[in-house]
C-alpha cells in the first residue's frame, strides 16, 4: 500500500482540522492545484495497552469477526475528537491520542474525496463508559491471541506486528489547518514509504486494459461513485472486503451465496484475499451486459473467466474444472442436459485444446482457443441479469450528483482515482498514448479489384514463410506466456484474433447475407441456377423464401446479442460517417457502399453510424435490414444503428413493412421474420455521441423534463424496449421531436415556446416536441456539445443546415415517395463536420 503523509507547512495555524462538507484538500498531487471535497472521513483506532502488549478489539452486532473500534467523523467535528468519542464508544474508555500511523486518501468521482485515518491510541485512566448498541463484546488480546481468532479483516493483526516491531508513527501536529477557517484547509502532500502491507503496482499495460474495461461496461464517473457507496456502505470502515462482506456485497446482485467463493476468486487481482474498491468495481464491469465478449474487453472477461473455475487457484483448468465450466455453458443452452452428456460433451472440446481428459489447461491455451473461436459460449459466462448500477442496492443509494455543476479550480469532475489509478471518463475519446498502443498481425491478406471491390481472401499463415514463422511460437513460449499473464504482464493474447476470422469466413450467416444481396441487386441476362431464365435486378429470382426466411431468423438472432449489450447512448470517435433515413431504398445503400466502404468497413478506417428510419415507404426494407443486420455482426465495433420512429410495431403496421414481410414469405414466415426483426429493434441505441461534441439522433434533443435535459439520463432508458411510448418518454421524444422553423414562429407561438424553456408541443407529428434555438443551445451548453445532427425529415439536397449552424438534417433516400429529393451523408473528421452528396443515379 502507499503510506501517504502529511507534511507540516511552515506558520500553519495550529488549530485542529474540523471536518464538513464544505472542507477542501488539495492533492493527490503535490504541485497540483485541485481541490476536492470530503465526502466521508472514517478512523480507526489501534488501543495498547503498553504495560503487557494487549490490544483492544471488539465485536460488532451488525458484522462478524473481531474489529477495531472504528467509525465515521461527524459533521463539524475533529479528527481527535470523533477518535475520542469512538474509545468511549466502542472500547468503554477514555484514551490518550499519541499519534497517527496511517492516512488512507481515495479520490473518487465528481471531485469527492475520502479519507481514513488510523490513530495510534493508549488508555487514559480507569475510567469505564457503557457500550454503544452495535458492540457486543471487547477484549485485550495478545498478538498471539489475536492470530488464533476469526477477524473480520486482517489489518488488526497487521498493526499489531507494526506496532511491536516498533513501526513508525506520526505526531498529531501534522493534523493541522493552513490559513483561518472557513473553510479549513490543509495541504497534502504526499511520500511513498512503507507500510505493514506491500502494494501490488499495476504496469501500464494493465491500467490501459482496466480502463477499456471500464468503458466497455459504461461505468462513468456516475456509475463509478455509487459503486463506491455501496461498497463503502457495506464494508462500513474498512477499504476492502474479505469473503465475508464480499458475500454481504454480491447478495445485492442477485449472486447465490454459495457462489461467492468463486466471484471472489475472480475479482481477487493481485491474490492477496481481499477485495479493494477497485477489484471490485472492475469485476461488476466484466460481469456487466453491456460489456461486450470481443476485443480487449473479452480477453479481460475471459480472464475473469478462467478464475472463476479455476478452484484450487493454480493457474491452470484440471478436467473437472473445465467440465465445471462446459456444463454451465450447456445448461444455459438446455437445462435438461444430464451430467453424462455434459461430460462427453467437455471430452469433445478438450480436443479444442490438444488436451485429454486428465490434462490441464492454462490459461493462454484457454484464451487462444475462446480467440481463435474454436471454443465458444464463454459469452453468456460470469453475467449479471442486467447492470449493477440497476439493482436496488445501489439505486437506493442517493449520491451527490455534481456532474452538472459547472467545474471550478478543481478541474475536470470526470476522472476517478482509486488507489494510484486514474480511470477517465473521456477515455473512449481521448488522443491514445502511443507507447500504450498494441499492433498485432492480421490472420487474413485480401485481394482488392481496381473497382475496390474484394476479389481474394487468403489466411496469411498458409505462406510457408508465414508457417515457419507459426513454428517459432512454440509450446515453451506458450507456457512462458501464461507465467507471464499469472504475473501481471497481460497481453500475451489478444483476443481479437475472432474479429478477422468472423470477418472473412465465407461461410459465416451474414457473409452468406451479403453473398445472397449481391445476387439479389445485379441483373443476370441468363441465370445458371434458374435454368438460364434472366434475373432481374433487385429481385431474388428462383431463391426459396423459405431459406431465405430461415437465414434471415437467424441472422436477427445473432445480431440481437449486440444490440442488447450496448449503452443506449453510443460514444464513438472520429472519422464517422453519419447516414439518415433509408426507409427501404436499398439501391442507395448499394450506392454508400460503393463510394464509402467498398472493401467492407473492417477494411475502411471509419465508423458509419446510421440514425434510424430503416424500413416502410420504399419496396426494399427487408434487404436493407438484412444488409445493416449482417455489416454490424461482421464489424459491430465499427457498424452503429440507432433507432428511429419507423423502427416500432404499430407505426410498420400503418404504413408497410408488416405487409412487405408477408407479402415476401407468406403468412406464418413473414410475420415471424417481421417480429424477429422487431425484437432486434426494440434493444436499438437511441442516440450517440462522436468525440464527446457531436450529438446524433434520430428526431431531436430531449427536454428538461427529463433529467434535466443531460445526456446520462440515456442510461435509464430500459434495453428492451417493445413500447417506447408507453415505457419511456425520452426515447420516444428523441424519436419523434423536431426543430422549429422559422415561418413558424409567430408572435403567439414565440410566448409559448419562452414560456416553455424552448420547447412545445409537436402539431406537425401530433407527439413529442418542437425545439427553438434556445432550447438547442442550453442542450449543447448543458452537455459541452458543439452540434446536434439528426435525422427524420426529407431534404431536397439530402441535408440541411439550421439554428444558426448548429443543428444538421440528413436525409438518405433519394427519390422519396416519388419526389425529387437527393440522399446525402455527413463525415465528422478531424474537428470538421462536412456534407456530402452522393449521386444514385
Amino acid at each position: 500500500r502507499i503510506q501517504i503523509l502529511f507534511e507540516m507547512q511552515q506558520n500553519v495555524n495550529t488549530s485542529p482540522v474540523v471536518m464538513n462538507k464544505t472542507s477542501n484538500i488539495e492533492g493527490p498531487n503535490p504541485s497540483s492545484t485541485s481541490q476536492c471535497t470530503f465526502q466521508t472521513v472514517n478512523i480507526v483506532l489501534i488501543l495498547v495497552q503498553k504495560a503487557d502488549n494487549t490490544f483492544l478489539l471488539i465485536q460488532r452486532s451488525d458484522a462478524s469477526g473481531w474489529w477495531l473500534p472504528a467509525g465515521r467523523v461527524h459533521e463539524g467535528e475533529t479528527l481527535q475528537d470523533a477518535a475520542i468519542r469512538k474509545c468511549r464508544e466502542d472500547g468503554g474508555i477514555n484514551a490518550n491520542l499519541k499519534g497517527i500511523l496511517r492516512v488512507e486518501h481515495t479520490l473518487v468521482a465528481d471531485d469527492q474525496a475520502r479519507f481514513r485515518v488510523i490513530f495510534y491510541a493508549q488508555p487514559a485512566d480507569n475510567s469505564e463508559f457503557q457500550l454503544s448498541n452495535v458492540v457486543v463484546q471487547k477484549k485485550w488480546m495478545t498478538l498471539a491471541e489475536i492470530k488464533s481468532v476469526a477477524l473480520r479483516k486482517p489489518e488488526p493483526l497487521q498493526y499489531a506486528e507494526y506496532i511491536l516491531q516498533d513501526g513508525q508513527v506520526f505526531p498529531l501536529s501534522i493534523l493541522t489547518v493552513e490559513g483561518t477557517p472557513p473553510p479549513p484547509q490543509c495541504r497534502l502532500h504526499m511520500s511513498r514509504s512503507c507500510s505493514c502491507q506491500a502494494k501490488v503496482m499495476y504496469s501500464s499495460i494493465q491500467m490501459k486494459m482496466h480502463r477499456y474495461l471500464l468503458d466497455a461496461a459504461h461505468f462513468g464517473p456516475r456509475e463509478q461513485s455509487l459503486i463506491m457507496e455501496y461498497f463503502s456502505r457495506v464494508c462500513k470502515d474498512t477499504n476492502t472486503a474479505s469473503l465475508e462482506i464480499f458475500t454481504q456485497l454480491m447478495v445485492g446482485f442477485g449472486i447465490p451465496t454459495e457462489l461467492a467463493a468463486d466471484y471472489f476468486r475472480a475479482f481477487d487481482i493481485k491474490k492477496d484475499n481481499t477485495i479493494n474498491i477497485q477489484e471490485f468495481i472492475l469485476g461488476l464491469a466484466a460481469m456487466d451486459p453491456n460489456t461486450p465478449h470481443g476485443s480487449s474487453s473479452a480477453e479481460m472477461r475471459c480472464r475473469y473467466i478462467f478464475r472463476y473455475y479455476d478452484k484450487n487457484m493454480d493457474g491452470k483448468l484440471d478436467f473437472n474444472e473445465f467440465c465445471h465450466m462446459v456444463g454451465d455453458i450447456q445448461r444455459m443452452k438446455n437445462p435438461n442436459i444430464t451430467a453424462q452428456e455434459i461430460h462427453a460433451e467437455a471430452v469433445n472440446l478438450a480436443k479444442v485444446f490438444s488436451t485429454e481428459e486428465k490434462s490441464t489447461l492454462c490459461l493462454t491455451e484457454f484464451l487462444t482457443g475462446v480467440g481463435m473461436l474454436k471454443f465458444r459460449g464463454t459469452s453468456s459466462l460470469f453475467r449479471l441479469q442486467k447492470s449493477a448500477v440497476k439493482y436496488e442496492c445501489v439505486t437506493s443509494i442517493a449520491v451527490p450528483d455534481r456532474k452538472h455543476e459547472k467545474n471550478g479550480a478543481g478541474g475536470s469532475s470526470k476522472d476517478m482515482d482509486v488507489e494510484g489509478m486514474t480511470f477517465s471518463a473521456n477515455d473512449v475519446t481521448e488522443k491514445p498514448n502511443h507507447e500504450d498502443l498494441r499492433y498485432e498481425l492480421a490472420m487474413h491478406t485480401v485481394k482488392v479489384r481496381r473497382s475496390g471491390t474484394i476479389s481474394d481472401v487468403a489466411v496469411l499463415w498458409d505462406s510457408e514463410q508465414m508457417r515457419n514463422l507459426a513454428m517459432t511460437l512454440s509450446s515453451a513460449q506458450l507456457c512462458k506466456a501464461n507465467e507471464e499473464s499469472k504475473t501481471g504482464a497481460q497481453g500475451s493474447v489478444i483476443i481479437d484474433r475472432s474479429y478477422s476470422v468472423d470477418t472473412f469466413n465465407e461461410h459465416s450467416n451474414p457473409n452468406e447475407m451479403l453473398s445472397g444481396l449481391r445476387y439479389f441487386e445485379r441483373h443476370i441476362k441468363s441465370d445458371p441456377n434458374n435454368q438460364g431464365v434472366p434475373k432481374d435486378a433487385f429481385s431474388w429470382g428462383c431463391v426459396d423464401p423459405t431459406l431465405l426466411g430461415t437465414c434471415m431468423l437467424s441472422i436477427t438472432e445473432q445480431v440481437q446479442k449486440v444490440f442488447i449489450r450496448e449503452p443506449r447512448l453510443l460514444h464513438l470517435t472520429s472519422p464517422t460517417y453519419i447516414l439518415g433515413d433509408v426507409h427501404g431504398n436499398f439501391h442507395d445503400l448499394v450506392a454508400f457502399e460503393k463510394v464509402l466502404w467498398r472493401m467492407g468497413p473492417v477494411l475502411t478506417p471509419s465508423n458509419f453510424l446510421f440514425l434510424g428510419d430503416y424500413v416502410d415507404r420504399g419496396d426494399y426494407g427487408l434487404e436493407v435490414v438484412a444488409y445493416l443486420f449482417a455489416q454490424k455482426l461482421i464489424a459491430p465495433d465499427k457498424f452503429f444503428l440507432i433507432r428511429g420512429n419507423h423502427e416500432v410495431r404499430n407505426i410498420q403496421q400503418m404504413f408497410t413493412f408488416k405487409r412487405e414481410c408477408i407479402s415476401k414469405f407468406g403468412q406464418n414466415m413473414g410475420l415471424k421474420v417481421w417480429e424477429a426483426i422487431n425484437r432486434c429493434f426494440d434493444m436499438l441505441p437511441l442516440a450517440a455521441v462522436i468525440d464527446n461534441k457531436i450529438f446524433c439522433v434520430h428526431g431531436g434533443i430531449p427536454s428538461p423534463e427529463n433529467g434535466g435535459g443531460y445526456l446520462d439520463v440515456f442510461e435509464d432508458i430500459p434495453h428492451d424496449l417493445p413500447d417506447p411510448e408507453k415505457d419511456s418518454r425520452l426515447a420516444w421524444e428523441v424519436m419523434w421531436s423536431d426543430p422549429l422553423r422559422e415561418e413558424e414562429l409567430d408572435d403567439a407561438t414565440r410566448e409559448t415556446v419562452k414560456d416553455q424553456g424552448g420547447f412545445m408541443a409537436n402539431h406537425r407529428r401530433g407527439t413529442a416536441y418542437l425545439f427553438s434555438r434556445r432550447a438547442l443551445e442550453d442542450f449543447l451548453l448543458r452537455n459541452k456539445l458543439s452540434h446536434v445532427i439528426r435525422a427524420h425529415e426529407v431534404k431536397q439536397a439530402g441535408f440541411q443546415v439550421q439554428l444558426n449552424g448548429k443543428l444538421l438534417t440528413v436525409f438518405s433516400s433519394s427519390g422519396y415517395c416519388g419526389g425529387t429529393n437527393q440522399a446525402a451523408c455527413i463525415l465528422a473528421d478531424r474537428s470538421k463536420i462536412r456534407t456530402i452528396r452522393i449521386d444514385t443515379s
